[in-house]
């Protein structure tokens, strides 16, 4: 994570601007003052620099806030350094040296989850690709087809994404994702194959398991009709798991396959079968053709003066059975309010910041995912923040 460190930081008056950023004001938490958050914008980006004093060292830290994940690494390092430059012989040690292209520009082939929520393409998905030989020899095979690759691991989407490159390959955009979240949010009949080849068997949290009841439903809405989802595992406990998950369907058409060779071996096959492990297949047929996606309102906001700005009587935390609203953190400064959000579903959260000033209300960079879970959520938050008339 790029940062700084300083003995000492002072900043010009706010909103300021350097090296083509804009650092619009700065927010304290209400609880900590000495943890802060400077709003920034540069360019169609804009996202929080977190200045905090820690007390244990006796100095400043300057880094990105976590929820600005979607901003590319070059871009909130630059910010860093453009606020660094008022204190440099305060700083004791950074990490910000000059960004790699990498850094800054994303490849074309790696995507936004925003990007699907009207794609129209048909194409194959694989969850948790892990190197990548089965997707990238997939897309290299079939260059008519496409084909989206999802993983949460960063080291395996560098790899691949550098694979497509060399490769040459026009056929294959890779996703860092949540796939339960994705499936949920795309269109219907779209999919005409979802791989799970070999996923963490998450023996004693069974709730981390990217296979359940929720994600068969909706990889069977996904799926166009004639389509299937095809799970590829070592761990008999997980395949049997699978395998009753998929019965609890009142229709289903399955196909079941023990120790027989697929089209693209993966390199942890190729290890279980050196250590004689039993390999098992399990593909569940989609037999219809789904209704299309329910659409979900959009995420407005009531006129700010219709706002508190004390939150005071607020709870923060708020549980029910469909959905969760849980207020992190507060930050306030004199006209600008700042709240910290995780909200939706509870095994799939979403993080967001929320801006209310005399200007705007709205969240910050984008709205948040549109699932049933988030939307139930923003409803109770703002029955929470509207002042009763």
């Amino acid at each position: 994570m790029p940062h700084a460190l300083a003995s000492d930081v002072s900043l010009p008056s706010f909103p300021f601007e350097n090296g083509g950023y804009r650092f619009e004001f700065i927010v304290e938490n209400i609880e900590n003052p000495s943890y802060a958050l400077i709003f920034t914008r540069y360019g169609q980006y804009e996202f929080f620099i977190q200045k905090r004093f820690r007390a244990k060292h006796q100095d400043y830290i300057l880094k990105c806030e976590k929820l600005a994940h979607s901003v590319p690494t070059g871009i909130y390092k630059g910010a860093i350094r453009a606020l660094s430059s008022y204190f440099q012989e305060h700083i004791t040690h950074h990490n910000l040296h000059n960004d790699s292209l990498r850094q800054v520009l994303q490849s074309p082939y790696q995507k936004n989850v925003l990007d699907f929520l009207d794609f129209s393409t048909p194409f194959e998905l694989e969850i948790g690709f892990g190197s990548g030989r089965h997707i990238l020899q997939k897309a290299k095979n079939n260059p008519n087809k496409l084909f989206v690759g999802i993983e949460i691991h960063t080291p395996s989407i560098e790899q691949v994404l550098r694979q497509i490159e060399l490769l040459g390959l026009k056929n294959l955009y890779i996703l860092n994702f949540d796939a339960r979240i994705f499936l949920e949010l795309i269109p219907s009949n779209l999919i005409e194959v979802i791989y799970v080849h070999f996923p963490v068997p998450w023996g004693k949290k069974p709730h981390r398991r990217v296979w359940s009841e929720r994600f068969v439903q909706e990889s069977m809405r996904v799926l166009k009709q004639g389509g299937s989802l095809e799970l590829r595992s070592d761990d008999e406990d997980y395949f049997v798991y699978a395998f009753e998950v998929c019965l609890k369907n009142p229709v289903a058409q399955l196909k079941v396959r023990k120790n027989l060779d697929d089209e693209v071996v993966s390199k942890y096959e190729q290890r279980w079968r050196k250590q004689e492990k039993n390999i098992y297949d399990l593909h569940l047929i989609a037999l219809e053709h789904s209704a299309p996606k329910e659409q979900i309102p959009s995420f407005c906001f009531p006129p700010v003066q219709k706002l508190k700005r004390s939150f005071d009587t607020i709870p923060s935390k708020v549980i029910q059975k469909d959905f969760f609203l849980h207020i992190d953190s507060i930050f306030q400064h004199f006209n600008y309010c700042v709240l910290k959000l995780s909200f939706g579903d509870f095994n799939q959260p979403q993080s967001k910041f929320i801006l209310i000033s005399d200007e705007r209300v709205g969240y910050i960079s984008a709205d948040p995912l549109p699932t049933k879970a988030s939307y139930q959520a923003h409803q109770e938050l703002l029955r929470l923040l509207q002042i009763k008339e």
